[in-house]
């Protein structure tokens, strides 16, 4: 177990969740959060995200693309960078609002997830705000 208590948890949402309404929304509730591209270009493939993303330690990614963590090299670069990340499985037809309330709903168990849990994980954030670790 970790000890959190200097430690400050910052979801790097990546570019397809870094849409102002969403930045906007967590801020409004007091979820720190940055957007993927104020450390990073747009476009990157997921390996040197993860790459660039080691480098900053208090951040974890945030993500709705619930396949990238099964690709061989994203895989690979996971373990090898050592990121945890979180992925939002039922984002379907969401709208930002929606994705908002959700991470809201989840965001003390993201916390307690990410305190308890060496890095590097991938946890799924489920549609009632519950956090679980992917095998």
């Amino acid at each position: 177990m970790r000890d959190s208590a200097d430690r400050r948890l910052i979801l790097l949402l990546d570019e397809n969740l870094s849409g102002h309404r969403i930045v906007e929304g967590l801020t409004e509730l007091e979820i720190p959060v940055r957007p993927q591209t104020t450390i990073m270009q747009r476009g990157l493939p997921d390996e040197e995200v993860l790459e660039i993303l080691a480098r900053h330690a208090d951040c974890f990614l945030l993500t709705k693309d619930s396949d990238f963590h099964k690709k061989p090299m994203v895989k690979k670069a996971l373990i090898e960078h050592g990121v945890g990340a979180f992925v939002i499985t039922a984002h379907k037809g969401k709208t930002g609002e929606e994705l908002v309330n959700l991470i809201g709903k989840a965001w003390h168990r993201i916390q307690r997830f990410a305190n308890k849990h060496e890095r590097p994980f991938v946890a799924k954030i489920l549609a009632d705000g519950r956090v679980e670790e992917v095998t």
